[in-house]
């Protein structure tokens, strides 16, 4: 199978329901895994859907296959815009390439840059208790490894 071939199939089929692609991985035996997300979620039917009406498009006697449509839920890395723009305004985990990790609130993104805030207990002039301040940090997206979203109960 060919990955173009089924993101031209895909395409439609996922626009329809209001989801977006995030990966799609397709291994040497011909297993085919499809990632997918949308901004209010994506549920088990969902997948079970699209996983049908894609398998319907492809044709198991020119070539066997296995497909799995699932969703990039919580805690998969974002590798699209539309999982960024899902997680504005919530909590997200960036690891850097010089193996930092900073996690905060994602407050803004664009093609360059991700801006994190984060609270933390610093010195503040006048008092000798350490009080939580708000840092702002804009990391440029080609220092960041990996970004995720986060649970938080």
């Amino acid at each position: 199978m060919e990955a173009e071939q089924i993101k031209a199939i895909a395409a439609p089929i996922l626009a329809e329901r209001g989801l977006f692609p995030v990966d799609l991985k397709i291994s040497r035996d011909n297993v085919i895994e499809l990632f997918v997300d949308a901004m209010q979620g994506v549920n088990i039917q969902t997948c079970i859907e699209v996983s049908r009406e894609i398998e319907a498009r492809l044709d198991r006697d020119a070539e066997d296959f296995s497909l799995t449509v699932s969703s990039a839920g919580i805690g998969y890395p974002f590798k699209v815009e539309g999982q960024y723009t899902k997680n504005i305004g919530k909590t997200v985990e960036a690891k850097l390439k010089d193996n930092r990790k900073v996690t905060g609130t994602l407050k803004a993104f664009d093609a360059e840059t991700v801006t994190l805030e984060h609270e933390e207990k610093q010195a503040v002039e006048g008092s000798k208790k350490k009080q939580l301040v708000t840092l702002t940090d804009t990391i440029r997206r080609e220092d960041i490894k990996e970004i995720k979203d986060v649970v938080t109960f």
